[in-house]
């Protein structure tokens, strides 16, 4: 990674996104990683060429906002809105939804309208239904106590 995050020049036209990051994006907790490191160039950069990124690195991009430094933050307040703006109505439905997330919500939330518009939840809900339906619920398991100590003291 440059010191930067960006090859080439800097200020000359759309500067190339440095293939590390772009690797650590797509990493679990790379996000966290690179976050740290945003400038106007990278964020610049990410914002040229989000389209183009792999749908892990687009996720990673925006989670990489919420690793920024408060004082990092502050002076990239329009660069991040830049990028989330971009990535509001991504065709990766996960990209898409953490942009709206991180674009804050101006309304109620409303799950049944969420699932509509972003399968990929109603599907990941339906999922954990299904898992609840064969597992049970938290409350419907025993405490392990019961199992280790004797009964005279689990039934007080």
């Amino acid at each position: 990674m440059t010191a930067h995050g960006v090859s080439g020049p800097r200020g000359v036209g759309s500067a190339m996104l440095d293939k590390n990051v772009e690797k650590l994006l797509s990493e679990p907790w790379g996000a966290a990683k690179v976050g740290v490191h945003y400038t106007k160039e990278v964020l610049g950069s990410l914002c040229e060429q989000f389209s183009r990124l792999e749908p892990q690195a687009r996720r990673g991009a925006l989670q990489g906002t919420l690793f920024m430094r408060k004082g990092q933050r502050s002076g990239l307040n329009d660069e991040v809105e830049d990028l989330v703006a971009v990535a509001t109505d991504d065709k990766d439905q996960w990209a898409s939804l953490i942009a709206r997330a991180l674009g804050g919500l101006k309304q109620r939330f409303d799950l049944q309208r969420l699932q509509q518009d972003v399968p990929a939840v109603a599907d990941a809900l339906a999922s954990i239904r299904e898992k609840i339906q064969v597992e049970g619920t938290p409350d419907t398991y025993r405490p392990l106590e019961v199992n280790v100590f004797p009964s005279r003291i689990s039934h007080r």
